[in-house]
């Protein structure tokens, strides 16, 4: 009873930092372009380090409670499966973070994409399902090692680097000194949260997030021989989804936006591509940035850097072609 009533209440925490921070690999991605500046990319990688430290750690004391992430050794596709949840995110104009994000800030445009990940489900175990890969080994970081020692070290300092910042003094004013300062609290509150609570989640309960309890539930339709989604991971995504229409409310900006239909169109599509690119990794975005890649699972990390490669690419050739309209991140 305490171990549900703990994660429920991380999910309602993971949902308010969610939407409190505005997370969305898209929008890092059109930033980069944009802008020519990394910060949001840089958070997602920062709460990618924090996951690891935490869930790691904990996974060598405690190895029948908090598990790893497997991985594959289909590296094509991965490769593939990445730039498609890509393609799929630029098209949805916005991944799998920034689809939860809208949808508790009631933009009901994006319920088409929640349509399209379950049609994307259904076509590509129609299709591929005889191809998509087997999780079948174990990360290379689940025992205690050399290997293990040096991934903990490494983002265990990259982890602290981000909680700080250097500020530059006022050129207006006499010249003074770089000094370090610590970031705004609502990014640390945010990383940390993510990081730590979204991977411990990842880590404890198979299945917990939207996007999963989703293609669970679809594959359970498909063919009852596959689990749907347990009460637990119902109740947790129930959980996220309310901490993040809390956040909207509390913040100001939750506001009701019936759905328009060409954006529906987009999101719909999108959704497939991403649902479909899901299945064959295995895994979304959040899913890979919150365990695969704490894992050190190739299949993680190369289909994440696959994914932002995708959306540079289509930001680059199609540079007004979307545009992001979800608030700042911090």
């Amino acid at each position: 009873m305490l171990f549900s009533i703990a994660v429920i209440t991380t999910s309602f925490l993971v949902g308010f930092a969610m939407k409190r921070g505005g997370l969305c690999t898209y929008a890092a991605v059109l930033q980069i372009v944009n802008l020519r500046r990394a910060d949001r990319l840089f958070d997602f990688l920062g709460a990618a380090a924090w996951a690891a430290v935490v869930v790691v750690t904990l996974s060598w004391w405690l190895p029948l409670h908090v598990s790893l992430s497997g991985t594959h050794v289909q590296i094509s596709m991965a490769m593939s499966g990445g730039f498609v949840l890509g393609l799929g995110a630029y098209i949805n104009r916005g991944c799998v973070f920034g689809t939860f994000v809208q949808l508790v800030g009631g933009n009901l445009t994006y319920l088409a994409t929640l349509l399209g990940m379950s049609a994307g489900v259904v076509i590509t175990h129609a299709l591929l399902n005889d191809i998509v890969p087997e999780i079948t080994r174990t990360s290379v970081v689940t025992k205690p090692g050399l290997v293990g020692l040096v991934w903990l070290f490494a983002t265990g300092l990259f982890a602290l680097a981000m909680l700080v910042q250097f500020r530059r003094p006022d050129t207006t004013k006499k010249a003074g000194v770089t000094r370090l300062h610590f970031r705004h609290r609502q990014a640390i509150f945010v990383m940390l949260v993510l990081g730590i609570g979204g991977g411990l989640l990842f880590a404890t309960i198979s299945g917990w997030d939207f996007a999963s309890v989703l293609t669970n539930s679809t594959l359970n339709v498909l063919d009852s021989v596959n689990p749907g989604p347990g009460a637990l991971p119902i109740l947790c995504t129930l959980a996220m989804v309310a901490g993040g229409i809390y956040a909207a409310v509390s913040g100001g900006s939750f506001s009701i936006q019936a759905p328009r239909l060409l954006p529906f169109i987009g999101c719909l599509a999108g959704g497939a591509l991403m649902g479909s690119a899901a299945f064959v990794i295995p895994g979304g975005n959040d899913g890979m940035l919150l365990k695969g890649i704490p894992s050190l699972a190739p299949h993680a990390i190369i289909g994440f850097i696959f994914m932002v490669a995708a959306m540079m690419l289509l930001f680059r050739r199609f540079p007004n072609s979307r545009g992001y309209t979800n608030e700042s991140m911090f």
